[in-house]
């Protein structure tokens, strides 16, 4: 038994739980029910149907990494190789069970270099934090708050795009010729989400009208926070970024926290699918499988 592990486990679900109580003892959750409660159903669906195409981007920004490394399979297969790691995700630490089991996959049955195959799905996620970095760079002169520089912070964007350049070049060579895809598959991932957000909060009251760029900027600061492996699976990291980040702003923290729960809602819902590919996954890849056999 590997026992770091185990112990480093056990911290995160400490830190979690910590983070949970911290969370429960600020808010009111009837105010949190009764905005989830009276929600304009029809706005939850347009974010539900709106996350879902993001999800759908992002499996696309994907398939453009994996066809550098080569890893030849179709959309299809990507698609249902991308959907089985979103429902893994829901019940692993951090999103790495899903991506990991992809790995394994794709190394299974198409005999690709776990290195390289790694490289792509870690660039695909440094794309998605480069362009979350971009959208807060963009947000922070908007918001009612004294923030040293802020009107300095567009000028760092440049710096961003350039530093996922430099990420590729240095690390996963063979992806550079990918750059403008990715960056602009991850732009539309990015943005559909923020929308996703947007129809949320507007679902709700009209507390956060007013106040969406405040929402925004904690939205998507609260998906950094949430990917650090400092939680398990950001449970807690991302409801704490709401709750601190609304006192700060001087923003709703029952309507930020009805945004976290909605928005994490709409990620189970559109990751349920992926059940389907868990009874026999190693079917995913078969035609690709046999594909790769034929021009062997």
């Amino acid at each position: 038994m590997n026992w770091k592990k185990v112990v480093g486990n056990i911290l995160k679900v400490v830190i979690s739980g910590l983070a949970i109580y911290y969370v429960l003892s600020r808010i009111d959750l009837r105010e949190i029910a009764d905005k989830i409660k009276n929600a304009n159903i029809l706005l939850l669906l347009a974010a539900l149907a709106t996350y879902t195409a993001s999800q759908l981007a992002a499996a696309f920004r994907l398939k453009v990494l994996f066809k550098r490394v080569p890893i030849d399979i179709s959309h299809k297969e990507n698609l249902k190789l991308y959907w089985l790691g979103l429902f893994y995700n829901l019940f692993l630490p951090g999103g790495v069970g899903g991506d990991g089991y992809k790995v394994y996959l794709i190394g299974k049955h198409l005999k690709r270099d776990i290195k390289s195959t790694i490289g792509a799905i870690l660039s695909d996620r440094v794309s998605g934090l480069s362009v979350i970095v971009i959208f807060l760079l963009i947000l922070i002169p908007l918001l009612d708050y004294n923030i040293p520089y802020k009107n300095w912070a567009w000028s760092a964007i440049p710096l961003v795009a350039a530093a996922f350049y430099l990420f590729l070049r240095l690390f996963n060579r063979r992806l550079l010729p990918a750059y403008f895809q990715v960056i602009s598959w991850a732009l539309v991932v990015q943005g559909l989400q923020m929308l996703a957000a947007v129809l949320i909060l507007s679902s709700l009251d009209a507390e956060a009208k007013g106040f969406y760029d405040a929402y925004i900027f904690l939205f998507f600061l609260s998906s950094i926070a949430g990917s650090l492996p400092i939680t398990l699976g950001g449970i807690g990291a991302r409801e704490l970024v709401f709750v601190w980040g609304a006192q700060y702003l001087s923003i709703n923290a029952g309507s930020a926290l009805a945004l976290s729960l909605l928005f994490y809602t709409a990620s189970a819902l559109c990751a349920l699918p992926g059940i389907v590919f868990t009874f026999r996954p190693s079917k995913i890849l078969e035609k690709a499988e046999a594909k790769r056999a034929a021009f062997q």
